[in-house]
């Protein structure tokens, strides 16, 4: 397959692990039982991971060590955030896992902004990391919380965009 091609199909899938997961709370979650919302969960990250992967494959020419690390320790994060249940880490295994994976996008989103490419992506992955630490300092899992996450998949949704538009 010709890789504008797979470019794009990333950046389809992408969008639709975004669209999900910003709908699934309001129209998915609520009509579904255990252990339904979490084969959910597994198809949202699936498709983040093909727009990771997508975006790695767009970039790599660009970016460098930096970007690698982070792309490793963000599939890390993810891989850690779907096994979380099982507690590998005790009760902060969940909180361990995301911070993984938000952090490993934080590195590499560091090489994206050097590299002058993928800049409205990288900005929202660093803001929503600054949130969910400033969420953090002023115990408020609420809405900080909300927004660090929407700011998050926003991120994600910026890279199915611009993957639908690469040449």
């Amino acid at each position: 397959m010709e890789s504008r091609s797979t470019l794009r199909l990333a950046g389809v899938a992408t969008l639709a692990g975004a669209a999900i997961d910003v709908a699934a709370p309001f129209v998915i979650y609520p009509r579904l039982t255990q252990p339904w919302p979490h084969l959910v969960y597994v198809l949202i990250d699936l498709l983040l991971v093909i727009g990771m992967l997508g975006l790695r494959a767009a970039t790599a020419k660009s970016t460098g060590r930096l970007a690698l690390a982070g792309f490793v320790l963000a599939l890390l994060g993810v891989m850690l955030v779907r096994t979380s249940e099982a507690r590998i880490f005790g009760e902060a295994s969940y909180m361990i896992a995301s911070s993984a994976w938000s952090i490993g996008m934080v590195l590499w989103a560091v090489d994206l902004l050097k590299a002058k490419t993928f800049r409205l992506a990288a900005a929202l992955w660093i803001a929503a990391l600054a949130v969910g630490l400033a969420g953090l300092v002023v115990k408020d899992g609420g809405t900080l919380a909300h927004l660090a996450k929407w700011t998050f998949i926003g991120g994600f949704a910026v890279v199915g965009f611009e993957l639908l538009r690469k040449r």
